[in-house]
């Protein structure tokens, strides 16, 4: 069973942008938004590096919404794609191997196009994926398959508070005020 490891794990969210979040039930926006600001405050916490992605064309698509913009960590990279595959972007790539982790948690939308086929390319890549399931979305309602196809290809399906457990590892840890 693989396991987080706290010092070998990166961060990668996928086009969390307005275009793709404007499309979404209402009620499911507001416990997505938390679970993210919580995502983000963990990296920062817990100094794990951060590689988001942003879907072109970013001036109708957007950046990262603003509400997240405070929980960004300082020294995170915002990168630009074409591909649904992330890692079919050189200089995605380059930043995802200079990070020095061996495992990526991964987050964002769309669950069935862009975290799917990027999150094949990194089990590509020979990293260990970490699939935070509640943070994921899509407009397609069920989504089932693809997360099926995505662990059966090696993905590990979590959660942003079993994440957040597995980097801390113990009652006896500090609590970290970031969060």
């Amino acid at each position: 069973m693989k396991r987080v490891e706290p010092t070998s794990i990166g961060v990668l969210l996928i086009d969390v942008q307005p275009f793709f979040l404007e499309g979404w039930m209402a009620g499911a926006f507001e416990p997505f938004m938390a679970r993210i600001e919580h995502l983000l405050g963990l990296a920062t916490a817990y100094r794990l590096p951060v590689i988001a992605t942003f879907e072109q064309p970013t001036e109708t698509k957007g950046w990262l919404p603003d509400r997240l913009e405070p929980w960004f960590p300082s020294g995170a990279r915002k990168l630009t794609k074409q591909t649904f595959d992330c890692t079919g972007e050189p200089e995605i790539r380059e930043a995802i191997a200079s990070l020095g982790v061996t495992q990526f948690a991964v987050a964002g939308g769309e669950t069935d196009v862009c975290v799917l086929q990027s999150v094949l390319g990194v089990l590509e890549m020979g990293y260990e994926v970490f699939l935070l399931e509640d943070a994921l979305f899509s407009e397609e309602p069920n989504t089932s398959p693809v997360l099926r196809r995505m662990e059966l290809a090696g993905a590990v399906p979590s959660t942003v508070k079993a994440l957040h457990y597995e980097l801390r590892r113990s009652v006896a840890a500090a609590k970290t005020t970031e969060l």
